[in-house]
């Protein structure tokens, strides 16, 4: 069981791919830290495919809020940066119920926020890259959390199949209307 948590997090586009990899893992909440909601518009919406109709959110003010929040509901906070000594990804044993922890795509997490955390885990990196995007970064942890997981769902034509009951809601641009389960 995890819950996918952004620091103050600026890129909508980011946002979006968060969401979408949320949701295809199946994570719990996503926790927003930070003084403004995010707001999907079309820049998010592009990247999420809607996918945040799906999600539940919940907003907290800052980063002691957040370490509150993982106290009252039994939360494990697990910060994902690039930190020394690593404790490398592959080499991790997630707890059961974890927080998995991204950055400001510019300043990550500080080592303040980090020493609060359980655990900072880094994502081991091969080629001349000095960081991960935050979005690729969240998916690699998500796959890694969920890969021992049995996969139940069918695959039809290159895709899994989905049931239209959960997929979101979405307008039809030109009539206004809403598509899908009602």
């Amino acid at each position: 069981m995890f819950w996918t948590v952004v620091n103050e997090l600026k890129s909508p586009e980011n946002a979006g791919m968060i969401v979408r990899s949320h949701v295809a893992f199946g994570g719990e909440e996503i926790v927003v830290i930070g003084k403004e909601p995010w707001r999907f518009k079309k820049r998010a919406q592009s990247f999420s495919r809607r996918l945040e109709q799906l999600c539940n959110f919940r907003y907290l003010k800052d980063e002691a809020s957040f370490f509150d929040w993982c106290r009252d509901a039994s939360v494990v906070p697990v910060a994902i940066e690039i930190a020394q000594p690593p404790t490398v990804l592959p080499d991790f044993a997630f707890p059961d119920r974890v927080a998995i922890i991204m950055g400001n795509e510019g300043r990550g997490l500080s080592p303040a926020f980090r020493t609060q955390c359980f655990a900072t885990v880094t994502i081991p990196q091969f080629g001349p890259v000095g960081s991960l995007n935050a979005a690729v970064s969240a998916s690699i942890v998500m796959y890694e959390l969920t890969r021992r997981e049995p996969v139940e769902r069918q695959i039809l034509d290159a895709k899994y199949i989905v049931d239209p009951a959960e997929r979101p809601r979405i307008p039809n641009r030109l009539t206004g209307r809403l598509s899908g389960p009602a």
